[in-house]
């Protein structure tokens, strides 16, 4: 005899909600507000506690947004574990805590701060300008490409963000050990995801009052929009500042800031396939690749560095993967041989930012280790040879854009700062990049023997997914496309300036050559942007088309909240046909929240029942039991399903089992009653 399934993790802390027609909303939120109070939310907690651990107000603001989810991330786990409450009252309480401690840390365990005062200097403020212009272009191709953005959106992930935010919102439970409270219904197995961006989407929700799949589009757009253009300015003024002017530095770390509106794989075919905390995660990882490396110079940095890699690894771990092999390439090839106050110290002090932030995370780590099968058994493999995997890696091709030209202006540009970047002696981008391509063809055209089985070690860590890896190279790509943008530009205004000295009788000052310049490259990155805003736009809303929920879903959804114990019992549902939204959407308790085909990942031997057999009620008396285990009482089935998957055995024959009265049918969803043997009544 089985225990009778129970609700209470799912039960509502408030009344419910009114059903309406279209119940995916709770406010009407407006497309530019919420994306500017969702950046704000993403910048200001962590820029503050970058400010009381010492950084002056720019620097502060572009590390904010990995110390903001260093907070979340510090504080979630033990939030789980203690039974206190995720929400936006002890979220800010956890802030309280780090700006406090950053503080403390500063003033009574740093003896001497170098330069973490000063006034606004202005070539940051030339690499500000970039960062906002190529933050302007991809919310541009945003707002155009989405005008249905507070819709259920029909990418595979994007169910689960939206369901886990729900639960966040309802339970308070935002712990990444806890997620097999909501994945696994029946059996309640320990599940690890991570969900720092989750619970700080669910502040954003309660900051502003919107419903859970609002969130989770103004969280990912939040990232989407600012992290790149602020990861690539930082990236360039990191790899060139010492080594040229610190104004030329600025204006090649502003180009790329600008340029990264232009590139694909980031943040366009992450948004596209709704892998936000992968899509956030990497515009994390150059910040805090930032933080860990320059704390060598900087040692008072060395708490903000711990913060940050917990932060960037609780969001999703290949962007703590991608800050790790940064950090090795650049010790190897750059710190081993220049270093800042010997080799022993400058290990040291990048030991005493890995050790703490690595005991923070043990139990991410622990939950992660019991996945790693999961995680290994990913394959993407192409079937076209190596020799066109290794063309598809250097061009910046996956299987996501078949349908688009190759970006030769872009590739070039990138060529060409690769070998300006070597000429400056700049080694680990190259060394960087070499091992990702041979990631990336390994994961299309798999090698074999020893160089296979140590490549794929490493190409796992990513899903072995081209995809995945391809979007790790534009974060080199683009600043060292934006870097020989900018000398490109600055020769051709040196010629010209040449000419005119030459043959002008008036030459104009230096002021006229210096706007000339910036004026020209204003142009060329507004230029590119717009030469590839059709695509973006329509990466953007391309999955925000109404059709996996579509309209009849919702009105389904909301007539089912209105049956009798809808809400206390779990309604029985498929893991193909967006169906599981009805939690993010109508606060209803699926049996599947997550698309989970063809293989159920802890179903529970009831759940795989029901799945199964469902329609076979009137003959198999192992239904009506797995039934009252599960504590179901009505079924709803949707059409269409996810392409290339097909709707479950168990409940293809509904309408010809006698056990199951359908009760609702709109033409697009059907709502099923059981009728069979044993007591609902109560429910």
């Amino acid at each position: 005899m089985h225990r009778e399934l129970k609700v209470t993790n799912f039960r509502h802390r408030h009344p419910p909600e009114a059903p309406a027609r279209q119940p995916h909303h709770t406010r009407a939120v407006n497309f530019g507000s919420g994306l500017l109070v969702a950046v704000l939310l993403l910048t200001i907690p962590g820029a503050v506690v970058a400010r009381a651990g010492g950084l002056r107000t720019l620097p502060a603001l572009a590390v904010g947004p990995v110390l903001t989810y260093g907070v979340v991330g510090a504080a979630i786990v033990p939030f789980g574990a203690l039974g206190i409450r995720w929400d936006g009252l002890n979220a800010l309480a956890a802030l309280a805590g780090a700006i406090a401690l950053a503080w403390v840390i500063r003033h009574l365990l740093v003896r001497r701060i170098a330069a973490t005062t000063g006034r606004l200097r202005w070539p940051e403020l030339a690499v500000a300008a970039g960062v906002l212009l190529g933050a302007l272009a991809i919310g541009v191709a945003a707002w155009r490409g989405m005008p249905n953005w507070q819709s259920v959106p029909s990418t595979w992930d994007a169910v689960w963000h939206a369901n886990t935010i729900r639960w966040i919102l309802d339970t308070g439970q935002a712990s990444p050990t806890h997620m097999g409270e909501l994945r696994n219904v029946e059996t309640q197995a320990p599940l690890y995801y991570p969900s720092a961006f989750h619970a700080l989407a669910a502040v954003l929700a309660q900051l502003i009052g919107a419903a859970p799949t609002t969130a989770y589009a103004l969280s990912s757009l939040a990232a989407a929009v600012w992290l790149f253009p602020l990861s690539a300015g930082l990236l360039t003024w990191n790899l060139l500042i010492g080594r040229t002017t610190r104004w030329r530095t600025a204006g090649a770390a502003a180009t790329a800031a600008a340029l990264a509106a232009s590139f694909t794989a980031v943040p366009y075919v992450e948004f596209a396939t709704a892998s936000m905390p992968n899509l956030t995660a990497y515009g994390l990882a150059v910040p805090a690749f930032i933080l860990v490396t320059t704390a060598t110079a900087h040692r008072d940095r060395i708490p903000l560095a711990v913060l940050a890699l917990i932060g960037v690894f609780s969001v999703h771990t290949t962007g703590g993967v991608v800050v790790v092999t940064f950090v090795a390439a650049w010790w190897l090839f750059e710190a081993l041989w220049r270093p800042v106050a010997g080799r022993g110290r400058d290990f040291a002090t990048l030991a005493a930012v890995a050790v703490p932030a690595m005991v923070v995370l043990l139990p991410q780590f622990l939950g992660v280790l019991k996945q790693t099968g999961i995680i290994a058994g990913h394959a993407f493999v192409t079937h076209e040879g190596k020799a066109r995997a290794v063309f598809d890696a250097v061009v910046q091709h996956t299987r996501h854009l078949n349908d688009f030209s190759i970006q030769n202006i872009l590739i070039a540009l990138a060529g060409a700062g690769f070998l300006l970047l070597l000429i400056k002696r700049v080694w680990w981008p190259a060394a960087v990049w070499l091992l990702l391509v041979v990631a990336i063809v390994h994961s299309s055209a798999p090698f074999g023997g020893p160089i296979g089985t140590l490549t794929g070690v490493y190409s796992d860590l990513y899903y072995s997914d081209p995809r995945r890896l391809s979007a790790v190279v534009t974060l080199l790509l683009t600043p060292m496309a934006g870097y020989a943008l900018f000398c490109a530009v600055v020769l051709a205004v040196a010629l010209a300036k040449r000419l005119t000295c030459r043959h002008a009788d008036r030459v104009p000052d230096r002021r006229f050559w210096i706007g000339s310049t910036a004026f020209l490259l204003l142009v060329i990155c507004v230029g590119l942007a717009w030469h590839y805003f059709p695509r973006h736009r329509f990466l953007m809303g391309d999955k925000y088309d109404r059709v996996i929920v579509s309209d009849k879903d919702l009105e389904a959804f909301a007539h089912l909240a209105t049956l009798p114990g809808a809400r206390d019992t779990v309604i029985g549902n498929a893991n193909v046909d967006g169906t599981a939204w009805m939690y993010a959407v109508a606060g209803l308790h699926p049996l599947w929240t997550h698309y989970d085909y063809p293989v159920q990942q802890g179903p529970g031997p009831n759940r795989f029942l029901f799945w199964a057999y469902a329609d076979n009620a009137d003959r198999d008396p192992r239904i009506a039991e797995a039934v009252r285990a599960l504590n179901i009482r009505y079924i709803i089935t949707s059409s269409p399903v996810v392409r290339g998957f097909v709707m479950p055995d168990g409940l293809v024959s509904l309408d010809k089992s006698a056990s199951w009265a359908k009760i609702y049918d709109n033409g697009g969803a059907r709502i099923y009653e059981w009728r069979g043997a044993g007591p609902q009544d109560g429910r």
